[in-house]
């Protein structure tokens, strides 16, 4: 019994590996700015798949916490980016 879930587990574990993989190439692109680009992206998707008549999501929190945690970490962020720096954004 043990060698039949093995795979599954390593597959599971592979799963989490690839977001994991995904979120970090995101997080190098993007530099500074990852945070707010990735919330304000997670913000425009999960809207628009809520739009699209999408009810089921395999987010940690449901709509529409997810939506409202999001909005405010990208406002935070860009905050934090741009006016509490007050640095030139290029």
């Amino acid at each position: 019994m043990e060698n039949s879930t093995r795979p599954q587990r390593g597959s599971e574990l592979e799963g989490y590996a690839f977001t994991v993989c995904k979120a970090a190439f995101l997080a190098l692109l993007f530099g500074k700015y990852a945070v707010l680009v990735l919330s304000t992206a997670a913000v425009v998707l999960y809207v628009a798949a809520y739009a699209a008549g999408v009810r089921t999501w395999r987010c940690w929190a449901k709509p529409p916490w997810v939506v409202i945690f999001f909005a405010v970490v990208a406002l935070a962020q860009a905050y934090w980016l741009f006016v509490a720096s007050r640095q030139l954004v290029l």
